[in-house]
């Protein structure tokens, strides 16, 4: 599953004037909230580029666990850091933001480990899922914004020019990997609505239960249909088509299953429904009371459910196969664009 990240303020490139001309200069003070801050970022990154790759953040606990202590650390290590000729405010601005940050990963995150697992099977699971993690991302981004104005009146304060619109590579990483996924999400949620309804629909039949198999078929042909006609209004990603591609052929694969072949296993229920009736009636007459029309008319019940058998498999393992390449192929798409936009590694 692919996860939200979040964009961090521009960092800004320091200038020093001859008033900071001293071994402990307004600039050192604000460099050694960077590094701080620097350290950390490279860290959750890390974290969320992990789970945003695939990998399950239930899994991730220990990392999660690492990265709180070293929020911890940084919010203890920034608050010994002395203020400049006693001007606080931008080590305070700095603390506040990884206090909130701690916050988002101990308990938002936190939330988001308990929901895994609920999210896969429901559609509406699944959306609050990753709205609780948009939400997230919008908090740490209000936090954060407000360091930026902080730097910029520190340095005012203390004569120290800085030339703004200097982004670190860190930082466009982190602004790129907030773009991949806000697009993936948009593009997960359509196939998994529609996704939803055929593992239902799977899963009825696995139950004989007729009755399912329509209501999700129904279901799931109007959701692939409503998927499609949105995929036609989606735009690359900076000219990468793969994802929608992959989920076309997807959603394209639902729907003729759908409206198609579905009834394939409606009518094999129904065979097996009938079959077992007549086989019940014929096992529970007594063996020398049994005429010939009624041994005649079980064979050839028998041989009908055979070939509603031999229909059933073959048709069940055409699909099989079909469904094996649109869901694999979406899976090594959604694989291979997340490594290309959003690297592992800084």
């Amino acid at each position: 599953m692919r996860r939200l990240f979040v964009g961090t303020v521009l960092m800004l490139t320091i200038h020093v004037g001859l008033v900071a001309q001293m071994s402990e200069s307004p600039v050192d003070h604000m460099n050694a909230l960077n590094q701080l801050e620097e350290n950390l970022q490279k860290k959750y990154l890390s974290y969320m580029s992990e789970v945003a790759h695939g990998k399950k953040a239930r899994k991730m606990e220990k990392r999660r666990t690492d990265l709180l202590a070293s929020i911890n650390q940084a919010i203890q290590e920034g608050g010994k850091l002395k203020p400049y000729k006693g001007d606080a405010a931008l080590r305070e601005a700095f603390k506040d933001y990884w206090t909130v940050l701690l916050t988002i990963f101990k308990e938002d995150y936190h939330k988001i480990v308990d929901m895994e697992e609920i999210a896969e099977r429901s559609y509406d699971a699944m959306e609050e899922y990753l709205l609780i993690q948009e939400k997230a991302s919008e908090k740490l981004h209000e936090a954060h914004s407000k360091v930026g104005p902080a730097y910029e009146a520190f340095a005012a304060r203390h004569n120290v020019r800085l030339t703004e619109g200097q982004s670190t590579k860190l930082s466009q990483r982190l602004n790129q990997a907030g773009q991949v996924n806000s697009y993936m999400n948009k593009l997960f949620l359509l196939f998994f609505k529609s996704n939803v309804q055929e593992e239902l629909m799977l899963e009825a039949l696995k139950n004989n239960d007729v009755n399912g198999v329509e209501q999700s078929k129904n279901s799931l042909s109007r959701f692939s249909t409503e998927g499609l006609e949105r995929l036609d209004t989606m735009k690359p990603f900076k000219g990468d088509g793969s994802l929608i591609a992959a989920c076309r052929k997807v959603m394209e694969f639902q729907k003729e299953e759908a409206e198609s072949k579905a009834s394939y296993m409606t009518d094999f229920l129904m065979k097996k429904e009938e079959f077992e009736k007549i086989r019940k009636a014929f096992e529970a007459k007594p063996a020398n009371r049994r005429t010939q029309d009624d041994i005649n008319a079980f064979n050839q019940s028998i041989d009908e459910y055979n070939k509603a058998v031999n229909t059933f498999n073959k048709t069940s393992e055409e699909l099989n196969t079909i469904r094996g390449k649109v869901i694999g192929n979406w899976d090594t798409t959604r694989k291979k664009f997340m490594d290309v936009h959003v690297p592992y590694k800084l």
